[in-house]
C-alpha cells in the first residue's frame, strides 16, 4: 500500500494488488437497515491493524471496508440536496 498525505487529505494506492494477489474482488454491499456507515476513524483502524499484523484476513478486512467506504461517499455526493 502506497500512502500519499495531503493537505487536507490522504489518498491510498495499492489494494488492488492485495486483492489479486488474495484471488478476492470486492464489490461494495449496500446497507442493511439500521447499520451505521462506515466512519473515517474506523478505516483508519482497520488499516493500523493490517499494516501491524500482516494478514491476508486483516487485509481482506480493510479492502473490504474501504470499498464500501468509498462507494457510501460517493452516494452522499450523488443525493441532491432538498432546500
Amino acid at each position: 500500500m502506497i500512502l500519499k498525505q495531503h493537505d487536507d487529505h490522504m489518498t491510498i494506492e495499492g489494494d488492488e494488488d492485495l486483492l489479486q494477489l488474495a484471488g478476492i474482488e470486492i464489490t461494495p454491499t449496500p446497507l442493511r437497515k439500521g447499520e451505521p456507515p462506515i466512519n473515517v476513524s474506523s478505516l483508519r483502524w482497520l488499516y493500523e491493524q493490517a499494516k501491524r499484523r500482516k494478514t491476508r484476513d486483516a487485509a481482506a478486512l480493510y479492502v473490504i471496508s474501504r470499498a464500501n467506504f468509498l462507494y457510501q461517499n460517493d452516494r452522499r455526493n450523488q443525493k441532491p440536496n432538498k432546500n
